[in-house]
């Protein structure tokens, strides 16, 4: 594949952008979970000896259903398990998270270079939105997109987690699940062939496109499956140069 399909940006109305490996770029990702992995490692002299084995059954449980061990499920999980019986989840929750991203150093985070910050805002002035679906926490990304100074291409209410597609049966639904593309897309009131998704991860772009039938998926990596072929629409190495490529295309249609 060389440049993105012209046809993708044209008729999208919504760019969903995944989060680790995607704003971040792969080495901030992989240090950035570095980080919070040290942070589950000392998650006892924060909350005590119990915390940690609510944790650990927490990630059990996740694991025996077939997830995989993601930030935001795993931290929403532990608060179930660690709160009071009778008392709201929210404190509990808001305590996990802060322990594992309040203390973070974020000063190996770049702030976003020319590239991206053009291609986004072409996005923008061509009445196309911006969104995130994270299986992280939203605090997180927050942090991440005010230090690469992007705070203001991505409203609050445009920043979405595992944690916010909580439905009334108490069931998140993390990527891959269709269900929390299919949230995010009737909270935006954006219809699937509009959307294009973006994302490092395969099984996530794949169940965008197959399961809730979105009109584009880009794989940001350096290779494709051949079983892909024919559900990613465009392969790009970065973000940075997936925007880039996009910046071209809007250009040229002035």
């Amino acid at each position: 594949m060389t440049g993105v399909p012209t046809r993708l940006i044209r008729n999208a109305r919504l760019l969903l952008l995944d989060f680790d490996g995607v704003i971040t770029t792969e080495a901030e990702d992989v240090a950035l979970k570095a980080q919070t992995l040290s942070v589950f490692a000392a998650i006892s002299t924060h909350f005590g000896e119990r915390a940690l084995k609510m944790m650990r059954l927490a990630g059990r449980a996740i694991y025996d259903a077939g997830g995989s061990l993601q930030l935001g499920p795993l931290l929403y999980h532990t608060a179930k398990l660690l709160k009071p019986a009778e008392d709201p989840i929210e404190p509990t929750l808001a305590k996990l998270i802060h322990a594992c991203t309040g203390n973070l150093d974020y000063r190996g985070i770049s702030r976003a270079g020319d590239r991206i910050r053009e291609g986004l805002d072409l996005l923008r002035n061509h009445d196309i939105e911006l969104a995130i679906l994270t299986n992280g926490v939203r605090e997180n990304v927050f942090r991440v997109l005010e230090v690469k100074g992007l705070t203001e291409m991505f409203p609050a209410e445009h920043v979405f987690d595992a944690i916010s597609t909580l439905d009334k049966k108490d069931e998140l639904h993390p990527k891959p699940d269709p269900q929390g593309y299919r949230f995010v897309l009737k909270e935006l009131g954006v219809e699937p062939p509009s959307c294009i998704v973006v994302d490092n991860s395969r099984k996530n772009v794949r169940a965008a496109k197959r399961a809730v039938g979105c009109g584009g998926a880009v794989y940001i990596g350096n290779s494709l499956k051949r079983k892909d072929r024919g559900v990613i629409d465009h392969l790009a190495p970065s973000f940075e140069r997936l925007m880039a490529e996009v910046a071209d295309v809007l250009r040229a249609d002035g």
